[in-house]
C-alpha cells in the first residue's frame, strides 16, 4: 500500500442472494483444508469461494450443530472445529467422522450439573496445553478439558458477562468484560489478577466494559470499549495508551468490537457505529472507510462484527449486511477525472500519451487532462477550434518530432509548449477531413505513398486517408484523382487501428473484413486475411478490434466476437485461442510477454508460455459497466485502462498473480441421497452392486480475486476422456457394472487454465453374486453337467431303444417263433392223421393250429400298440382294456365290470408299464375266461401313494396256486410271467385263489 495516500480498498460483497444463510455475520475461521467457516444470527456456512454449505440446528437431532446463533469459532490441533452458539452452548465438528457422529452437542441440562453451565457462548480460545476456554453470557469463564470432556471454572468472583478473550505471548489470557473492566489469567496455573478498583461498578474508571481484544505482531494488546476510546498496551513501555478523536493519527471515535492485522502489519479496527479504520503504525495514523450506498465496492455496513485474515493475505469483515472481502493489498486502483461539463455525466477518455518520466496526458471529449503522480493531481486543457469543442481522440508524436492531436474536427498539429494547436494547411479543401461528420481520428500512423512522406489517418466510418507532408494536402476517398478505394482496394470503412510493426510492416483492423495486409510494392494496396470456415487456420470471427506484436514480430489480434488470434507471419495462419473471452477490445503485449485484453467490461492476461488465462476484478466504484476501448502502454511498460470517468493504471510487473491452482477435497459421498462421507477418508470404498447410483462432491477452496475454480472429472474404468464440469462440484454415477474404479477430478484456478492439482478415490462396486467368477464357475459346471446329463441321458434312452427293440425281437422270438414252432408240429401232425385217415384228429390238429396263429396275431397287435407312443395316455390304455375284456367276456356271458379314479386318467405310462400292465390284464381276463367258470369278472385300477395298483377279481371256481404254475398257456404267458412283468416294472404281483372262492389276482408298481 502506498504510504503517501489513504490505502485504496474495494470490497466485494457476499450476502444472502451469494447463498449466505444470513446476512447477519459474526465470525470466521478458516480451516486446514482452506475452507472458510462462517457463523452467522442463523446457521454456520461453509464457503469454498464458490458455493455455500448451509449446517443448521434441528429440534431433536443430536448429530446437528447445538445452535443456530454462531458468536464464535475455532480449530485445534486435531483439525476439530469447535463452535460456540447463543443460543446452544457448544459444538465439536470433525468432517472425519461418520455423519451421524460429526457434530457432538454440549448443551445445558438442568438434570446434569456437568453440563455446560450456560447456553450463551459469546467468544472462544484455545491455549498451548490443548484447553478449550469458553467466554460465556452472565456465567463467567470457564475451561473445557477435551479429553474427560468435563467444564471447569478457574475464577468465580468479579463480573460474570464475558465478551472477549485473547492471549498474549506470555501465556496469560486477557479477558474482556461486561462492568469489572479487565481480568487476566494464567492458563497454566489457573492464577488471576484484576484491578480492584473495578470492584465498584459504578466507578468512572476507563474501559470498565472491554468489548474487543487483540494481540499484534508485536505483541501489543488492543481493546476497544463502551467509552468510544481505543486503547493499547504497548509490549514495548508497558504502559497503556489511548487513541480518541481530536488527538493526532485521526482516530473516529466509536465502540470497538472486532480486530484483525493483515500481511503488511495494518491493523484493521471495525467499530460498531462507525465502520471500518485502518492503523499504520510507522505513519502513527488511521484512515477511515464508512458504507457508501452510491458507490460500488465499499464497505457492506457501518457495524463491523468480526474481522479476519485468511491464508492468503485476504481480509474478511462480517457486518449486520452481510460479508465484505478486500485483498490486503488494492493491485489496481480508479482515478476519477474531474467532474466535466453540466450537460456531460462522465467525461470519456479516449487516448493517454507520456514521455520519459513526464506527466500523462489523457485525451477525453472535454479536451485534454494531465495527471502528475507524484500530487495525485489533474490539470485541464481545454481545446477549441473556431469556438467548437473539441474531444481529443488521438495523440500521435511524429518522427520528426512534430506532436499531432486526433479530434472529432479533423487533424491537428498541436505545439505542447504554448499549448497552441493549428489545422493542417488545405484540410478545408477536403470534405472529408475537414469537419469529420459525426466521428473522430481513431488511428495515425506515418509511411510512404508516392515516394512522399505521408501521415496515414482513419476517420472512423469513412474508409482511410492520408495527409501528403510534401503536398501539403489530404488524399481521402472523394478525390476523383486519386481514387484511392479501388487503388487500395479499400472495401470497408470501419477501420479501428493501423498498426506499424517494427520491420515497418503496416496491417489494419477492420470491422468486417479480418485482418488487412498494407502492402506497399508496386503501390499500396490492401490484401485482406478473413475468416473462411472451410479453411484451417483462419481467422474465427473477422470484427477485428486490435492488435499487437510479439517479440518474434508475429501478431496477437484481439476480435469483438472471436476470441483471441495469434497470427503466424510467416505463414500467414491464424491460430484461435482457446478459454479466451469472445468479445475482446483493446490488447497489449508487456515486456514478458503476456498478453492483456478488454473483454466485457474485464481485464484479462493470458500468459503463452505456460497457455493460462487470469482475469482481474477491477474496481468500479461508481458501477459504470467496467472498461472498455484500447489499452495504453508507456515507454516505461506501464498501462493504461479506462472507463468512464476514470482511468486506472498498473505495472504488469507488479501484478501479483492472485490466481493460485487450489488443493482439492472430497466433502460427501452420497448413495442415494444418504451420506457415507466418513468413507471418503479410507484408501478404497466398497459399495455393494445395489449401492452403484451415487454422488460424489468435492470443493477446491479459493477466494483469490476472480477466482472461479473449474473442475474436470474422470472416472477410470468409465469415462475415456475428461469431462469438463465447470463451476459444479459434483459428479454422479449411475448402473455401474461391479469392479474397480478409479474417480480423479482436477480443479483450476478459472477458464483456459491448464494446470490444476488431483484429487482421486479408489471405488470397488462388489458385482451380484450371479455376476461373480465363482458363480461364473458355478454355472460353468453346471452346464457342464447339464451337458453331460443330456448326454447321459440320450446314451440312455438310446440304451433304453435298443433294449426296447431287443425286447421286441426277443418277444417276436419267444412267442412268435416258439408259436410258429408249435405250427409246425400241429402241421407235422395233421400231415400224419392225413396219411393215416384219422379224420378226428386231423380237424382236431387243424382247429390247433387255428387257434395258435390267432393267438400269434393278437400278440402281435399287442406288441405293435405297445410300441405306439400315441397310447402313452391311461383313457387310451383303459378303452383297449375295455374293448378287449368286454366282448370277449360278453360271449360267455361273464358280466365286466372296469372302475378307475379321476386321478388314473390324468397318468401317461411309458411303453414298458404300458405293454406290461396292459399283458398281466389280458393274461388275467384269459385265464378267468377259460379256467375260472365266473359268472362276473371285476377289474379296478387305483392310484395310491404314488403307486398305481390294479386288481382283477371273478367270482369262479379258483384254483389250487400250488399246481397253477406247472399249467402254462399255450403263449408261455403263466402265473410265472405275469410275476416276471411285475418285477420288470418294479412292481409287486399277488395272487389269491382257493378252489370255490375265485380268484384276486392284484398288481402294484410306482408310477410318476
Amino acid at each position: 500500500m502506498l504510504c503517501a495516500q489513504q490505502p485504496n480498498l474495494y470490497f466485494e460483497k457476499l450476502t444472502t442472494q451469494n447463498g449466505l444463510s444470513h446476512n447477519k455475520v459474526n465470525c470466521f475461521v478458516q480451516d486446514r483444508r482452506g475452507f472458510m467457516w462462517i457463523g452467522t444470527e442463523d446457521g454456520l456456512n461453509r464457503y469454498d469461494g464458490h458455493s455455500f454449505v448451509v449446517f443448521r440446528h434441528e429440534p431433536g437431532n443430536p448429530s446437528s450443530v447445538s445452535g443456530n446463533i454462531i458468536t464464535s469459532l475455532l480449530e485445534d490441533e486435531a483439525e476439530v472445529l469447535w463452535i460456540a452458539t447463543a443460543d446452544g452452548g457448544l459444538t465439536r465438528y470433525d468432517y472425519r467422522l461418520p455423519p451421524e457422529r460429526q457434530f457432538k452437542q454440549y448443551r445445558h441440562s438442568r438434570n446434569d450439573s456437568a453440563s455446560i453451565p450456560v447456553n450463551t457462548v459469546n467468544t472462544l480460545l484455545h491455549d498451548a496445553q490443548g484447553y478449550v476456554w469458553l467466554g460465556t453470557g452472565g456465567k463467567g469463564v470457564w475451561r473445557f478439558n477435551k479429553t474427560t470432556e468435563k467444564f471447569e471454572q478457574p475464577v468465580t468472583k468479579g463480573t460474570q458477562g464475558i465478551l472477549d478473550l485473547c492471549m498474549d505471548r506470555n501465556g496469560i489470557i486477557w479477558v474482556g468484560r461486561q462492568g469489572g473492566g479487565l481480568l487476566k489469567i494464567n492458563s497454566r496455573n489457573l492464577s488471576f489478577e484484576a484491578d480492584a478498583r473495578y470492584a465498584d461498578l459504578y466507578a468512572r474508571l476507563p474501559h470498565t466494559t472491554v468489548t474487543a481484544l487483540y494481540a499484534d505482531g508485536r505483541d501489543n494488546m488492543w481493546y476497544g470499549s463502551w467509552d468510544k476510546v481505543l486503547y493499547r498496551y504497548n509490549a514495548r513501555t508497558n504502559h497503556e495508551e489511548v487513541f480518541r478523536e481530536g488527538a493526532a493519527g485521526g482516530f473516529v471515535n466509536d465502540e470497538i468490537i472486532s480486530f484483525a492485522e493483515d500481511r503488511n502489519g495494518w491493523l484493521w479496527i471495525g467499530g460498531r457505529q462507525k465502520g471500518l479504520q485502518l492503523y499504520n503504525e510507522k505513519q502513527n495514523r488511521f484512515y477511515h472507510y464508512r458504507y457508501n450506498a452510491s458507490l460500488e465496492g465499499t464497505v457492506a455496513d457501518d457495524r463491523i462484527n468480526s474481522i479476519y485474515t485468511d491464508k492468503q493475505g485476504t481480509v474478511w469483515l462480517a457486518t449486520n449486511k452481510g460479508i465484505s472481502i478486500s485483498p490486503v493489498q488494492a493491485q489496481f486502483e480508479q482515478v476519477f477525472l474531474p467532474p466535466g461539463p453540466a450537460d456531460k455525466k462522465s467525461l470519456t477518455v479516449y487516448d493517454f500519451f507520456r514521455e520519459h518520466n513526464q506527466e500523462l496526458w489523457i485525451g477525453t471529449d472535454n479536451g485534454i487532462y494531465t495527471w502528475q503522480d507524484s500530487t495525485a493531481s489533474f490539470r485541464h486543457i481545454p481545446l477549441q477550434y473556431q469556438g467548437r469543442p473539441l474531444s481529443v481522440t488521438k495523440f500521435f508524436r511524429d518522427t520528426d518530432g512534430a506532436f499531432y492531436l486526433g479530434t472529432d474536427y479533423s487533424l491537428f498539429r498541436f505545439d505542447t509548449q504554448h499549448r497552441r494547436l493549428s489545422l493542417l494547411p488545405n484540410t478545408g479543401k477536403d470534405s472529408v477531413m475537414n469537419r469529420i461528420i459525426e466521428s473522430r481520428v481513431v488511428s495515425i500512423a506515418r509511411d510512404t505513398i508516392d515516394q512522399h512522406p505521408v501521415l496515414l489517418v482513419l476517420p472512423y466510418g469513412h474508409f482511410l486517408a492520408y495527409y501528403d507532408l510534401v503536398e501539403q494536402r489530404w488524399v481521402s476517398r472523394v478525390d476523383t484523382a486519386k481514387k484511392i478505394l479501388q487503388r487500395f482496394n479499400l472495401k470497408d470503412n470501419l477501420l479501428r487501428k493501423i498498426f506499424k510493426a517494427r520491420n515497418g510492416n503496416i496491417w489494419l483492423a477492420t470491422a468486417k473484413s479480418g485482418l488487412g495486409s498494407w502492402e506497399k510494392q508496386p503501390s499500396p494496396r490492401v490484401r485482406y486475411l478473413d475468416g473462411d470456415p472451410s479453411e484451417p487456420g483462419s481467422i474465427h470471427n473477422n470484427h477485428v478490434y486490435d492488435i499487437t506484436e510479439d517479440a518474434k514480430g508475429n501478431l496477437w489480434v484481439s476480435t469483438y466476437g472471436g476470441g483471441l488470434h495469434y497470427f503466424d507471419v510467416r505463414t500467414e495462419k491464424f491460430k484461435h485461442i482457446a478459454g479466451s473471452n469472445n468479445l475482446l477490445e483493446g490488447i497489449q503485449a508487456d515486456e514478458a510477454g503476456n498478453i492483456w485484453m478488454i473483454g466485457s467490461g474485464d481485464l484479462y492476461k493470458y500468459d503463452p508460455v505456460k497457455d493460462a488465462w487470469f482475469s482481474f476484478r477491477l474496481p468500479d466504484l461508481k458501477k459504470t459497466g467496467g472498461i472498455t476501448g484500447n489499452i495504453y502502454k508507456d515507454p516505461a511498460g506501464k498501462m493504461y485502462v479506462t472507463g468512464a470517468g476514470y482511468f486506472i493504471a498498473f505495472d504488469p510487473a507488479a501484478v501479483r498473480d492472485m490466481h493460485r491452482t487450489p488443493d482439492i477435497f472430497f466433502t460427501d459421498l452420497k448413495v442415494f441421497n444418504t451420506s457415507f462421507s466418513h468413507l471418503l477418508r479410507q484408501d478404497k470404498i466398497t459399495l455393494q452392486h445395489d449401492q452403484n447410483y451415487f454422488r460424489i462432491e468435492f470443493a477446491a477452496p479459493d477466494f483469490s480475486p476472480a477466482g472461479n475454480v473449474r473442475y474436470s472429472y474422470r472416472l477410470e474404468g468409465w469415462d475415456k476422456n475428461w469431462v469438463d464440469n465447470g463451476s459444479q462440484n459434483f459428479a454422479q454415477f449411475s448402473n455401474l457394472a461391479g469392479g474397480e474404479y478409479i474417480f480423479q477430478v482436477k480443479a483450476t484456478g478459472g477458464p483456459g487454465a491448464r494446470e490444476g492439482k488431483t484429487a482421486y478415490v479408489r471405488i470397488i462396486i462388489i458385482p451380484p453374486f450371479w455376476r461373480q467368477w465363482w458363480f461364473y464357475a458355478a454355472v460353468a459346471i453346471l452346464l457342464s453337467g447339464a451337458v453331460y446329463g443330456i448326454y447321459r441321458y440320450r446314451v440312455n434312452e438310446l440304451l433304453k431303444r435298443q433294449a426296447i427293440r431287443n425286447k421286441i425281437a426277443q418277444d417276436l422270438h419267444d412267442n412268435v417263433g416258439s408259436t410258429l414252432s408249435s405250427i409246425a408240429v400241429f402241421s407235422e401232425v395233421a400231415q400224419i392223421h392225413h396219411q393215416r385217415k384219422n379224420e378226428d384228429e386231423l380237424s382236431a390238429a387243424i382247429t390247433r393250429i387255428s387257434d395258435t396263429a390267432g393267438e400269434m396275431i393278437s400278440e402281435m397287435n399287442d406288441i405293435v400298440w405297445a410300441i405306439n407312443p400315441g397310447n402313452d395316455s391311461m383313457s387310451t390304455i383303459l378303452q383297449r382294456m375295455e374293448s378287449f375284456a368286454r366282448p370277449l367276456l360278453a360271449a360267455r356271458n361273464i358280466r365286466f365290470h372296469l372302475e378307475a379314479g379321476q386321478d388314473v386318467m390324468q397318468l401317461n405310462l411309458e411303453m414298458t408299464r404300458r405293454k406290461n400292465l396292459y399283458l398281466i390284464f389280458k393274461e388275467s381276463v384269459n385265464n378267468a375266461l377259460k379256467y375260472a367258470d365266473c359268472v362276473n369278472l371285476w377289474v379296478s385300477i387305483r392310484l395310491h401313494q404314488h403307486e398305481l395298483e390294479m386288481t382283477v377279481r371273478d367270482d369262479g371256481k379258483g384254483f389250487d396256486q400250488a399246481t397253477a404254475r406247472t399249467s402254462p398257456s399255450l403263449s408261455g404267458n403263466g402265473l410265472r410271467n405275469m410275476e416276471m412283468r411285475a418285477a420288470e416294472m418294479k412292481g409287486t404281483l399277488i395272487t389269491r385263489s382257493q378252489p370255490g372262492e375265485g380268484t384276486v389276482i392284484q398288481l402294484k408298481f410306482p408310477v410318476s
